[in-house]
């Protein structure tokens, strides 16, 4: 039976339409190293360009990106990472990434299972600088790379288009115990001051400038962010500072810190949104003689009203005088 030419082409026009409905299936991959005996894998969902501009529109600048596909890229590590200077215990975690014109950084996110577009900032553990170049040879599809180095070392390598990432990493000859929580407390004038923080140690790397980088938003502490909460206002810097509940950060640089306080609160340490800065004040620094394996912070009682806020880490030594403004 012979089909008519009109009904021929109207079949073939309707299959098309369909057939370009039908979603892309974007397959998975996977990269996998093992050092040391111990096993570090990366899953992820493997895009290709297929004729489309990649970095800064397809992939988004100064927005978070999944980093592959479907289901959330993932990092399982049967060993303890130090990733770019961030700690990382064994476990699985999600990778995205937060591309700009200029530069990379790699999220490395504690929670896992979800649809990759699904991100919550406070679940972040670290946010690490990645190493970007160029390749002249585009690559046609996201790749993740696992290359092994020396001493138990490797480099983390994400290349897509025209796009070359790259971060080293080791696995820790000890064992990453999650940095514990402290907190201090002084009772001035009737009135209680009390700062929670986390205390990540030092482990034998650089701290200061390395792991806490100048001229960058620091958490001051680990995990969680650090909270200063008072029952009476404060003066501090010369800035008044209403009761109530903070999130305190710092601006650390080679000749002088800052101290931020933020009037978010509840959120990882890595979560940071300068708008919501109550005050910026400096800090005395200070060398000191002796190490400090722990970052710790202290609050000393001067008088019955005032006091002084203190931060030390490795070498350095940060303070702050306060005083309660009674009415």
């Amino acid at each position: 039976m012979k089909i008519p030419r009109r009904l021929f082409f109207l079949v073939t026009i309707l299959t098309e339409m369909l057939l370009a409905q039908q979603p892309i299936v974007v397959p998975r991959d996977s990269a996998e190293l093992v050092v040391g005996g111990k096993r570090i894998s990366i899953s992820y969902g493997q895009p290709a360009m297929r004729g489309r501009k990649i970095m800064g529109d397809y992939v988004p600048y100064n927005r978070v990106w999944r980093t592959g596909a479907g289901q959330a890229t993932v990092l399982t590590t049967d060993a303890d990472l130090e990733l770019g200077g961030m700690e990382i215990p064994k476990g699985a975690y999600s990778l995205y990434t937060f591309p700009t014109a200029t530069q990379w950084k790699l999220i490395v996110n504690k929670q896992t299972g979800q649809w990759g577009t699904i991100y919550n900032p406070q679940q972040d553990l670290a946010r690490v600088a990645l190493e970007k170049r160029t390749v002249q040879s585009p690559v046609e599809r996201l790749t993740f790379l696992l290359e092994r180095g020396g001493n138990g070392s490797g480099i983390l390598k994400i290349e897509w288009e025209n796009t070359s990432l790259s971060l080293p990493f080791r696995v820790s000859p000890t064992t990453i115990v999650a940095s514990p929580r402290d907190s201090v407390k002084v009772l001035l004038a009737g009135k209680t001051l009390t700062v929670n923080y986390g205390r990540p140690s030092a482990r034998g790397r650089k701290i200061i400038g390395g792991v806490v980088p100048y001229n960058q938003i620091w958490r001051t502490g680990a995990n969680e962010a650090t909270t200063l909460s008072s029952e009476a206002d404060l003066l501090i810097g010369g800035t008044v500072i209403p009761r109530g509940t903070y999130s305190l950060y710092t601006i650390p640089s080679k000749t002088s810190w800052q101290l931020v306080v933020n009037k978010e609160v509840g959120q990882s340490g890595l979560v940071y949104h300068p708008r919501l800065d109550l005050a910026r004040v400096r800090l005395q620094k200070t060398g000191l003689k002796d190490y400090i394996e722990r970052f710790t912070i202290s609050i000393e009682r001067v008088s019955l009203n005032s006091g002084v806020l203190r931060l030390a880490w490795e070498k350095t030594a940060l303070s702050i005088p306060f005083t309660l403004k009674t009415h």
